[in-house]
């Protein structure tokens, strides 16, 4: 992705910004001596383990492994691509980028985003400005939406034309094909093409970055489907994104919890009654994409569903969810006949609060579904609801917050705790794959030796020390050579930062970050620093250098792995030569030159 910007470009980017500016703005940082420490806004924890260095302008998680550089952060933090994120931080930077490849570009998903902005502008007009546009105003305002969250939310028309957008195309100067794959026309056989969206009311979606992915659209008279959303398309995946996330993710930082809806105009009275930590699902089920979404900005959950059973359901669906992903959720229950817009206008805020304040928690709902769908006063019923709320609590990936769990339902379904434990043998195939998942998960963000080999450990551990003691570069060099690196992209930066070293005498962590082209290598590199910087802490009182005692052990160990391949080497010639047929002199050479390696060999193995 770096060949789109030149590296002294993003360079400077970073060299413009302070890494505590940006993650600031996301997560709540405490000084704790020369770094700033903070809860993690990429997994679930109450302890902060989140550690921002100003000095390097690197962050690390020592909980859930995550590590990078400001770009690292917002890439992540923002589902962005890398030169979405250094375009982004050179805007807040003042940083002009006009070296982006402009083919590459055009063909981006940049101007997909671009045809969503203008046809959003197109229907808002439609809406407030023509006669055609009257009677969704007339629904708009019967539905009580002001013209603040008119324009909030950016509400629009979509015309009762076939070819509103298709003429509209012309002199927007946008290709029709582009139109067509952002969702926007449809093309028939012929390829005559004509408006996806007439008569409808318009909902633009926007993702996280305020950029316009898509749309739903209510129909104005019978057209069925009565609510149409925008097809899958390059930019908009319903799985990945929820209706006001845009205009809702700074109040969730703040109050670190969401309210989840279904509805667009549930969404919209919320955020009109000032609660507007408020999203909704797109007409879909939640998936794990959403809840990891949400994980960025939260860490609390309130299903705030339709009373009815299907809305039940639907809640009960997505509980199990944010439970197999360790997310904090609970479920308010509205009264029968009412959703959360018909709360919100017939009983007022404080008493909407009031019902979210009361929330169960995934046990009480569980609880209180079981009563309605089982007869807890049979010993059958009450077993299937026993076995209904165990399905739920062994999905906790959390093992304490299982186990208490487990004497909770004991406790509270008035059964024995040893007995519901025995019980919990019919339940040892789904507890074993929830096992295997999270071993899984902390192989992927646990321990780095468990999950990298030997070789690639020690060579990205030298790269960490000659980047913060340049001094030993030259020592890298003499006593094990660049070559020595069996890892392409490891030689390829050591190599460069050799050069850099021999023309400017100096080298630091923002010079090499450019040269990365993978983001496993980068949090594996940020992840070796933080450690390297706990060990040098561990050992200030050793007289030591901790840093050259390190660099020695590698360097023993790349030596070890050289003679080792070279004894193979020496022992597969022997092999293949035949005595028998005059190859005497040249075996009794190899044995000399193999006894002399093989002892060198050993005396390293005891060094």
């Amino acid at each position: 992705m770096t060949s789109f910007i030149p590296p002294e470009k993003i360079s400077e980017i970073q060299r413009s910004l302070n890494i505590i500016d940006i993650v600031s703005d996301y997560v709540a940082l405490k000084r704790t001596g020369r770094n700033f420490l903070g809860l993690c806004p990429f997994h679930h924890e109450k302890t902060p383990s989140f550690t921002v260095n100003v000095e390097k302008q690197i962050y690390k998680c020592f909980g859930c492994g995550e590590g990078g550089t400001v770009f690292n952060f917002l890439m992540k933090q923002e589902a962005l691509t890398f030169p979405e994120a250094v375009k982004a931080l050179a805007e807040k930077a003042n940083i002009r980028i006009d070296s982006f490849n402009t083919k590459e570009w055009s063909q981006s998903t940049s101007i997909l985003y671009e045809a969503n902005e203008k046809a959003a502008s197109f229907f808002t007009d439609m809406l407030l400005k023509t006669k055609d546009g009257k009677q969704s105003r007339d629904y708009v305002s019967n539905r009580l939406i002001n013209d603040d969250s008119i324009n909030k939310f950016r509400l629009g028309y979509a015309p009762n034309h076939w070819d509103s957008l298709v003429n509209k195309s012309k002199e927007w100067g946008v290709n029709i094909q582009v139109l067509e794959k952002a969702g926007l026309v449809i093309t028939k056989q012929d390829k005559a093409c004509y408006d996806r969206f007439r008569n409808r009311l318009m909902f633009p979606i926007f993702d996280s970055q305020n950029r316009p992915v898509g749309f739903g659209a209510r129909a104005l008279d019978n057209s069925l489907p009565k609510y149409l959303n925008s097809p899958e398309t390059p930019v908009f995946n319903k799985s990945k994104t929820l209706y006001g996330i845009n205009l809702a993710k700074e109040s969730m930082i703040r109050n670190r919890k969401v309210l989840l809806m279904e509805g667009y105009t549930d969404v919209i009275m919320a955020h009109q009654y000032g609660i507007d930590w408020s999203i909704a699902v797109l007409g879909t089920a939640l998936t794990r994409e959403h809840v990891r979404l949400l994980r960025r900005y939260c860490d609390n959950a309130i299903l705030v569903f339709d009373a009815d059973t299907a809305g039940q359901k639907s809640s009960e669906r997505n509980l199990d969810i944010f439970i197999e992903e360790d997310f904090d959720v609970n479920v308010v229950l509205l009264p029968k006949n009412y959703d959360p817009y018909d709360f919100l206008v017939k009983n007022g805020r404080q008493s909407f609060l009031e019902q979210v304040e009361k929330a169960y928690d995934f046990f009480g709902f569980k609880i209180k579904l079981s009563e309605t769908k089982w007869d807890m006063s049979s010993v059958s019923g009450k077993t299937s609801a026993i076995d209904d709320v165990l399905s739920t609590a062994m999905k906790i990936p959390n093992f304490v917050k299982r186990e208490l769990t487990i004497k909770r339902i004991a406790e509270e379904m008035s059964i024995e705790e040893n007995i519901l434990r025995d019980h919990l043998t019919r339940f040892k195939a789904l507890k074993s794959g929830q096992i295997d998942r999270n071993k899984f998960h902390e192989q992927k963000t646990g321990n780095l030796n468990k999950l990298k080999s030997g070789d690639y450990l020690v060579e990205m551990t030298i790269l960490s020390i000659i980047i913060n003691r340049n001094d030993l570069i030259r020592k890298v060099e003499t006593d094990i050579g660049f070559d020595s690196f069996r890892n392409k992209e490891i030689r390829s930066i050591v190599e460069r930062i050799y050069e850099i070293y021999s023309q400017k005498g100096r080298v630091i962590l923002n010079d090499v970050f450019p040269m990365l082209n993978t983001s496993e290598i980068s949090r594996d590199l940020i992840d070796i620093i933080s450690k390297q910087e706990s060990i040098e802490e561990g050992l200030m009182t050793d007289q030591t250098d901790s840093a050259e005692k390190i660099l020695k052990e590698c360097i023993q160990f790349i030596e070890k792995r050289k003679s080792r391949k070279s004894l193979e080497q020496t022992r597969k010639k022997m092999l293949d030569m035949d005595r028998s047929k005059g190859y005497e002199q040249e075996v009794d050479q190899l044995l000399d030159g193999f006894h002399k390696k093989s002892v060198a060999f050993h005396a390293l193995k005891k060094s």
